[in-house]
């Protein structure tokens, strides 16, 4: 992996970071929060709690990253500039894959054991707003991860450019479907979008199990 790389990557997790403090901050503010798609009418979760959990959760996942490139990037990831539609070949194809694949493990999540054990984790916060998008049980959070180094590895090597640009979807989308906000504008549609569609999930969880693309769950009946 080259400095460059990294330069980007670093590049990405601060826009995630910044991305995350806005919309918390516009979630509980005068001017935004009546964007907001639900405020519950209490918290179940100790905000010291929720906060170690979200800061744990946030070193680990880097940490795993971090282990990824180590032990796998050069034999994952190949260096040099792969041309437009290579890159959108490959971030596409691993995208897509990934979010087939984390939509069974998404609903598989949701068997009474399973729920009960692991994904009660994150929706004991009823409504969640950005920072709680890794509210998660530690296994859940190993799980998901897992799926996207297997996608990269069965479409893959990929390049680094398309690696930094399937970072930035999977991590930037799952915060946006986690901002409680719906704000009336069409440069807003994607994230009203995926906001709407996963505040649905929270409030009924048998629908919207596919993280990114909707047609997985229209493809398997759960939709809505």
């Amino acid at each position: 992996m080259t400095t460059q790389f990294f330069i980007f990557w670093t590049a990405i997790l601060a826009f995630d970071g910044v991305l995350i403090a806005f919309l918390a901050w516009a979630a509980g503010s005068e001017r935004f929060g009546r964007y907001r798609i639900r405020t519950p009418k209490k918290y179940q979760i100790p905000t010291a709690r929720r906060r170690e959990n979200i800061t744990l959760n946030n070193l680990l996942s880097l940490l795993i990253f971090i282990a990824f490139l180590y032990y796998f990037g050069d034999s994952q990831l190949y260096a040099g500039w792969p041309g437009g539609a290579l890159l959108l070949g490959e971030s596409l194809g691993v995208l897509m894959l990934y979010d087939l694949m984390y939509y069974f493990y998404h609903r598989g999540m949701h068997h009474p054991f399973v729920l009960k054990h692991v994904h009660r984790i994150h929706h004991l916060v009823r409504f969640p707003t950005a920072p709680e998008s890794i509210f998660l049980h530690p296994l859940e959070l190993l799980g998901a991860l897992a799926l996207l180094f297997l996608a990269i590895w069965i479409v893959g090597p990929i390049s680094g450019a398309s690696f930094l640009v399937i970072f930035m979807v999977y991590s930037t989308a799952n915060i946006l479907v986690h901002s409680n906000l719906v704000i009336p504008h069409p440069a807003f549609r994607l994230p009203n979008f995926w906001a709407e569609k996963h505040d649905i999930h929270h409030a009924r969880l048998q629908y919207n199990y596919a993280s990114i693309f909707p047609f997985w769950d229209q493809a398997f009946g759960t939709y809505k």
